[in-house]
């Protein structure tokens, strides 16, 4: 397995995902900013929250991210999407902080999209090096 193209892939989809991630946020604050244009639209928007479900969610990010940022290297390749999905963690945790309504879904979604990503990479590269180990056993 080529470790050089596993990192270009990893890398490659960590940065897609921010970027989509932040592009998201973006526009979601800046619409919530705006008047809003039905009624229905004044139930989200944003506002300041901290309560002990923020607090557990930081404690967990921040426990689990610990462990990975020190083993790192031993990790790869399943650090990215390890990253991919503390990533995703974070929009959830965004999400709820500062905003209200029916707009947290999006928080909900987009950490739905990261762990299934994630899980998917950790799947995919699971497989690979079963499947490389097997091959060396037989010869």
């Amino acid at each position: 397995m080529n470790m050089n193209k596993l990192n270009m892939i990893n890398w490659s989809i960590f940065v897609l995902l921010i970027l989509v991630g932040i592009v998201t946020a973006s526009i979601t604050v800046y619409e919530l900013t705006l008047p809003p244009t039905f009624p229905e639209n004044a139930q989200s928007r944003i506002e300041f929250r901290w309560g002990s479900l923020h607090t557990i969610l930081l404690i967990v990010i921040l426990v689990v991210s610990f462990p990975v940022a020190m083993g790192w290297k031993r990790l790869s390749p399943f650090n990215v999407p390890i990253a991919i999905i503390l990533a995703g963690f974070c929009y959830e945790l965004f999400f709820l902080t500062f905003t209200v309504g029916w707009v947290g879904i999006q928080g909900m979604l987009g950490f739905v999209v990261a762990f299934l990503i994630g899980g998917i990479l950790i799947l995919s590269y699971s497989v690979a090096i079963l499947i490389e180990h097997r091959k060396i056993i037989k010869r």
